[in-house]
């Protein structure tokens, strides 16, 4: 059975800016390392993903995006596995009616 990562991702709207924050873990002592991660805040991938080092035990970091339409509703979405096969996927929204909002993944 693939062993989970625990995973903590925030994102944080501000009028028309949003804060992203991340903490991702492979459990110690075990063989699972992080594979891949993607995280989008309407349409934009905040990963760089020409530099993304696959097999990474732990990954954190925080970024901020600017919403071209503030006013609207903005998907933010995330997808995570492991090399042993283990997966994680979500969406949420954060609403275009309020100016602050946020959503937030995780399973730790």
């Amino acid at each position: 059975m693939p062993t989970p990562i625990q995973y903590q991702i925030s994102c944080e709207k501000d009028g028309p800016t949003v804060k992203a924050t991340y903490e991702l873990i492979a459990p110690v002592g075990g063989t699972a390392l992080i594979a891949s991660f993607s995280l989008t805040v309407d349409g934009k991938e905040l990963i760089d993903q020409t530099h993304w080092i696959s097999g990474q035990a732990r990954f954190n970091g925080t970024h901020f995006t600017q919403l071209d339409h503030p006013d609207n509703d903005a998907t933010v979405a995330f997808s995570l596995s492991s090399n042993e096969g283990w997966t994680a996927a979500d969406t949420d929204t954060l609403r275009g009616e309020k100016r602050f909002d946020e959503v937030s993944f995780d399973n730790s």
